[in-house]
């Protein structure tokens, strides 16, 4: 009897020692999480700290250029980093013109109703990207206010028998990502257009032919009225076009003007809006943020519109 006892009090023994062992196992794994959750919070806070105190370097370098144009020679676009900030951080950072883009909510007129010279420029900088020029027409529907469609465009209807379906955005764009939003519009298609198009407040009317890349250049040309049909900039290499540029900016306003007044009115050589990069690592993590920065008339700069890991 007494070594059965034996037998029940060891097996009991055992088992609290296995279920002691198993709280114990919860207890650590918990407390690791949770220091885990910790650590990345804190990584993610020093991140964002870091990235406002890149966005103040970028709004100086803007602030000082006082240049009467924006070109590639520019300090401000000078490639920034990697810098080590302290042990196991480093910053790294490039400031873009968005104004050498085409501004894709410029295709709309404050009443609403679609802007032709900014159509016929989108038309052609699609054909340039090997695009077909109907996306135009959807891109004018998904953010225009109304709910008629664009001839080769699309409404409610449209979106609605999409998987998920959805209702069309009838907004202007905060992101050029929005144009995935569009009906058989591919990422192969995005990536084509992404480098020649943003999205800025409407009135950013005006293209900055200093830093527009030749196919926005060639694109311009839509609006010729003497039937000109350029696509020379377009032909250039990126090391051409660099050596171009070498001395200031390339092409000039008043060289494009004096032989095309109409795209005079839609290009400037200086720029108000701008997208800083700031890659960080901390430690194992890296982060990146994208800041859009507002350089308004007096010089002064500003970040507004922020985010995380995406552009």
């Amino acid at each position: 009897m007494k070594s059965r006892q034996r037998g029940v009090i060891l097996i009991s023994a055992l088992i609290l020692v296995a279920l002691a062992a198993i709280v114990a196992t919860a207890l650590f794994f918990d407390t690791a999480l949770a220091a885990r959750r910790a650590a990345a919070s804190f990584s993610m806070e020093q991140a964002v700290q870091l990235g406002a105190g890149g966005e103040a370097l970028a709004a100086y370098a803007l602030a000082e250029d006082k240049n009467s144009e924006d070109s590639s020679k520019d300090s401000w676009a000078q490639h920034y980093g990697p810098v080590e900030v302290e042990d196991g951080v480093t910053l790294e950072a490039q400031i873009g013109d968005e104004q050498g883009k085409f501004n894709l909510n410029t295709l709309l007129r404050r009443d609403g109703t679609p802007d032709p010279d900014a159509v016929k420029v989108l038309r052609r900088l699609l054909e340039l990207s090997d695009l077909e020029p109907r996306w135009a027409s959807l891109i004018i529907d998904w953010i225009d206010p109304n709910n008629q469609p664009e001839a080769d465009g699309g409404e409610d209807s449209l979106y609605l028998s999409q998987t998920p379906p959805h209702r069309a955005g009838n907004l202007l764009l905060t992101s050029v990502s929005e144009l995935q939003q569009l009906p058989g519009f591919t990422l192969e298609m995005y990536r084509k257009l992404l480098p020649h198009v943003t999205a800025l407040p409407p009135e950013a009317q005006k293209i900055n032919v200093c830093t527009a890349d030749g196919v926005v250049l060639d694109a311009l040309f839509a609006l010729s009225t003497t039937g000109a049909n350029n696509v020379q900039y377009s032909r250039l290499s990126a090391e051409d076009m660099a050596r171009s540029r070498a001395q200031g900016c390339f092409p000039r306003k008043n060289v494009i003007g004096a032989t095309e007044p109409q795209i005079a009115g839609h290009i400037d050589e200086r720029s108000s809006y701008f997208r800083l990069q700031t890659w960080l690592s901390i430690g194992t993590a890296q982060f990146a943020l994208y800041s859009l920065m507002y350089r308004d008339g007096a010089g002064k700069v500003r970040p507004i519109l922020r985010t995380m890991g995406t552009e």
